[in-house]
């Protein structure tokens, strides 16, 4: 039976915090998420007001439990294994 894949965020947490694992950029990758989905909305010509209003609104939330969440997990596999080697630092 195949393990059940490990959950990290209980130990990633913010730069500075008593979590296990402090990040250098934690709130980065969120930020250029919904910025450029905001920036995106805007091309497409939503109003400031109405792209305010989505990305306060649950469809952030359903947007991450649907296609978003899945295109985000496969973006950070295929970074890691970009990642080389000679990174790990212990």
């Amino acid at each position: 039976m195949k393990p059940e894949p490990l959950d990290f965020t209980a130990y990633v947490g913010q730069l500075g915090t008593n979590c296990e694992w402090p990040m250098y950029s934690f709130d980065r990758p969120a930020y250029y998420l919904w910025q450029a989905i905001g920036q995106q909305l805007i091309a497409q010509g939503w109003t400031s007001d109405e792209v305010k209003t989505w990305l306060q609104s649950k469809h952030t939330r359903w947007a991450l439990d649907m296609g978003l969440g899945d295109m985000l997990r496969a973006l950070g596999k295929r970074y890691a294994r970009q990642i080389p080697a000679a990174d790990r630092l212990l």
